[in-house]
């Protein structure tokens, strides 16, 4: 996500991490954007439950429906959506995502990260994995195609992959930036500006 987007205090100052589970994401956040307010959110009360009693520097929240996104209106610059979609029912896509559209501000930014279907080894390990037993891997031109209709044809929406390597340094950070418009790496994302 650091090159996804500006960094503070360019993008603004709180970053919602929609479907934050037990917050794993929200340490890397902190690390990222340490000024920014963070707040997390999840349909699940015991992940709720257990990431407030281990974090003490993010807002978390839960939410049943997408109406208890209002809550968040006009406090959102960035909001960071990883590995989520795929554990909601496809209908329920757009409406999620428009939710939380309407929530943010003027001139912030969403970033979602997906499995990319097409990397085989990605499948193969969403598919040993309990938790995802009943999940819908997303194409990435789906993905990009709800974020473009939600936000407007004339808001850039960006597709990028990446991934291609599980190890993590300057020279392979640099190779996956040259790389990442080919749909091989094991993720990729979909980031767009309001």
């Amino acid at each position: 996500m650091y090159f996804t987007i500006p960094p503070p205090p360019r993008y603004g100052q709180s970053i919602l991490d929609y479907g934050c589970g037990i917050g794993m994401n929200i340490p890397y956040l902190r690390q990222y954007f340490p000024a920014a307010k963070l707040f997390g959110c999840d349909v699940s009360k015991e992940s709720i439950r257990l990431a407030k009693s281990q974090i003490d520097y993010c807002q978390f929240d839960v939410i049943e429906t997408p109406k208890d996104i209002k809550m968040y209106e006009n406090k959102i610059d960035c909001v960071f959506i990883s590995t989520v979609l795929h554990h909601i029912e496809p209908n329920e896509h757009k409406v999620w995502l428009k939710a939380l559209y309407d929530a943010m501000k003027e001139g912030s930014y969403m970033v979602i990260f997906e499995h990319n279907i097409f990397n085989p080894l990605t499948r193969r390990f969403v598919e040993k994995i309990p938790m995802d037993k009943d999940a819908t891997m997303l194409k990435a031109g789906y993905c990009k195609k709800m974020v473009q209709e939600i936000f407007g044809r004339g808001n850039e929406v960006k597709l990028r992959y990446t991934y291609f390597f599980p190890w993590r340094n300057k020279i392979f950070t640099t190779i996956e930036h040259s790389i990442a418009w080919l749909p091989l790496g094991a993720q990729y994302y979909v980031a767009a500006r309001k």
